[in-house]
């Protein structure tokens, strides 16, 4: 697991400069339209990021090592006309945003001003170029990861923090800075990791790639489609959210970036390495050595991110008080904020396994399944969000949020029991969920923790107990070194 450790120093890192990037939009704006302007500006490059980049990545690796056990030369073709046909779409995406910035960012926040909109539409457009970037960058990430080159490609999310950070300090904070300042280091390392896949400049063998063009695109649809409707649940709140006070759609920004920071640190370490072994122990019928990984997985899941459910349900002012309260987000932006944050908080663990389980499934070539869950869970997100954002306003979208999640994941995880019952582990979700619970009743009779040391404090307690917790109610895997080697039993 070294790779992982240090795939997850780098994801550290990456939401340390992250949120360093976001305290200084935070002091320079507070929750203000300018600020609005930026998330909204990043809303069309995120949604693309996720819904091409990662569903990209997830159809590419089962489809090409398929090939690749075929042939070396076939697959090293395949790859080749695959990388040059994303770069031109991921141009072609962006140069239509570009052209359509107008209608978009009236579509994107309808609840703004002819005004408003206009003065928004440069910095638009060049947060827009971030489009094709990411659609190279996640190509380029899932031909490296293919040969276990996983570090390299992580360096992506450091190199567009540090250059946003880089740009605020050297320049006056405003949307064309930051965007330009993500832009230009990525730039760079599209450069060096075309370099490092030698078999994309070409000079080998002509292979005949004719129909596995349209047997990857049937592998991809239902991936595509379904990280199209998750990503259309984020846009369908902020639309929302823009019919509601100035400032809703930040809130509602930093919420999600402060509850998404352990799901993001394990999707982009733990199961980064994880996903190639489930796809190649189905593909080589090991169903035993396939149950085994899921269930590390799981365990994974659980210790990222029900420890930090807990932390931020039962103490979301002073998590949101130490990581924002600067200059114009004061104490109301505060309170406002945490109200958020508990309620993306309560769907955390789902949402990871989902993405978990949903590895799973796409291992196991159930991707019309797959996708048949997703648009279910997305089609109540986007109900309940047109249900509560009126009454219950930005607290009602949040909640939406963690109602769909919930259910991708129940019923993603009936599946994956269906298929594979020791690796979904029943037994380990009770030890987790009654530890949990324990953990959650005995915080709310303590005194909550004020000031940074205080909450650094108040986690490592929070990690002993679970520890604890678990320890008495029969998980020994967890602390076993042994067990999480990836090296083949």
């Amino acid at each position: 697991m070294n790779a992982s450790l240090v795939i997850l120093a780098l994801t550290v890192a990456s939401f340390l400069l992250g949120f360093l990037r976001d305290l200084f939009i935070a002091k320079a704006f507070g929750l203000s339209w300018e600020a609005d302007l930026i998330f909204v500006a990043l809303i069309l490059p995120m949604f693309f990021e996720n819904f091409l980049g990662l569903a990209l990545r997830d159809a590419m690796i089962p489809y090409l090592q398929k090939l690749r056990s075929q042939s070396e030369a076939l697959f090293e073709a395949v790859s080749r006309w695959l990388y040059w046909r994303v770069m031109l779409m991921g141009v072609a995406v962006s140069a239509i945003a570009v052209a359509g910035s107008y209608w978009i960012l009236n579509l994107l926040a309808p609840g703004w001003t002819d005004a408003q909109v206009a003065s928004g539409q440069i910095v638009f457009c060049v947060g827009a170029a971030l489009i094709a970037v990411q659609a190279v960058l996640y190509c380029q990430g899932a031909l490296l990861n293919m040969d276990e080159v996983f570090i390299l490609p992580m360096t992506r999310t450091v190199l567009l923090n540090a250059g946003a950070i880089v740009g605020i300090l050297l320049f006056q904070p405003t949307g064309m800075v930051i965007f330009i300042g993500m832009l230009l280091p990525q730039l760079v390392l599209i450069l060096v990791q075309h370099r490092r896949i030698a078999y994309l400049r070409g000079g080998a063998k002509a292979v005949e790639t004719t129909g596995h063009a349209g047997g990857f695109g049937l592998a991809f649809a239902p991936v595509l489609l379904a990280a199209g409707a998750q990503q259309g649940c984020i846009l369908a709140e902020r639309m929302f959210a823009s019919f509601l006070d100035e400032g809703s759609i930040t809130m509602l920004s930093f919420a999600f970036r402060i509850v998404t920071i352990p799901l993001t640190l394990y999707a982009l370490s733990v199961l980064s390495v994880l996903f190639p072994r489930f796809v190649s122990s189905w593909s080589d019928n090991d169903l035993t050595e396939h149950a085994s990984v899921i269930r590390k997985g799981l365990l994974a899941t659980l210790l990222f991110l029900v420890p930090a459910a807990v932390v931020l349900c039962s103490f979301p002012q002073t998590v949101v008080s130490v990581l924002l309260e600067r200059g114009q987000f004061g104490a109301p932006q505060t309170d406002a904020t945490a109200s958020l944050v508990i309620l993306y908080a309560l769907g955390l663990p789902a949402m990871g396994l989902a993405l978990l389980w949903g590895r799973a499934l796409l291992a196991q070539h159930q991707s019309r399944l797959f996708l048949v869950i997703t648009l279910i869970s997305s089609a109540l997100t986007i109900g309940l969000d047109a249900l509560l954002y009126g009454p219950y306003g930005a607290e009602g979208l949040a909640f939406a949020f963690s109602c769909g999640a919930t259910v991708q994941a129940f019923f993603m995880g009936l599946y994956v029991y269906r298929a594979s019952p020791t690796g979904l582990a029943p037994g380990v979700l009770a030890r987790w969920i009654a530890t949990a619970a324990a953990i959650a009743i005995a915080l709310h009779w303590l005194p909550a923790p004020h000031g940074l040391l205080q909450l650094c404090l108040y986690i490592a307690l929070v990690l002993c107990a679970f520890a604890a917790g678990v320890l008495l109610l029969g998980e020994r895997d967890l602390f076993r070194p042994t067990y999480w080697s990836m090296k083949k039993a």
